[in-house]
């Protein structure tokens, strides 16, 4: 068993020649494995990346008569582990995820209705009606503090003597 450390990101656990098992200090995520995998597979088409040891490790295999050069393997997946992350600005709503949300405000709109007429009314039942509006989403609106009340804006700030 080898254990050759690579910058102190990963460590070489396991070396065969066609498998080689890594593992991290850190969970890593699934983009991190997919990036790794399209690396690897741009250097080796017929090798393969699986996560293990609940993430904090990954192994890279390939065919059997197939050898792993383990020096450039490490190098390929330490720069993939430490690449920066390349998330940009969120992509804009499209047409349907704008309806979606409009439906979703107008449920919540008519399940409040029924809720609160099934309060006042005794045939109609209003729990459920109000139980499906806070599953779409519906919460109440915070309470404002006390010192943001309409009372307190009415009543006169004391004065300060000038100097």
């Amino acid at each position: 068993m080898s254990s050759i450390r690579t910058d102190g990101v990963l460590t070489i656990r396991h070396q065969l020649p066609h498998r080689l098992r890594f593992d991290s200090a850190a969970p890593l995520s699934a983009e991190r494995l997919l990036l790794i995998q399209t690396a690897l597979q741009e250097l080796e088409p017929s090798g393969l990346v699986r996560a293990s040891a609940h993430r904090h490790g990954l192994v890279v295999t390939c065919h059997e008569e197939q050898r792993l050069c383990p020096a450039l393997v490490a190098g390929l997946v330490h720069a993939a582990v430490v690449a920066p992350d390349l998330h940009g600005p969120a992509l804009p709503l499209t047409a349907m995820d704008r309806w979606l949300g409009q439906t979703r405000q107008g449920s919540i709109k008519v399940l409040m209705a029924l809720a609160v007429a099934g309060w006042a009314l005794p045939i109609l039942p209003g729990t459920p009606f109000f139980l499906l509006a806070w599953w779409l989403g519906w919460r109440p609106a915070p309470k404002p503090e006390q010192g943001d009340s309409a009372e307190a804006e009415l009543q006169p700030s004391l004065l300060q003597p000038s100097t």
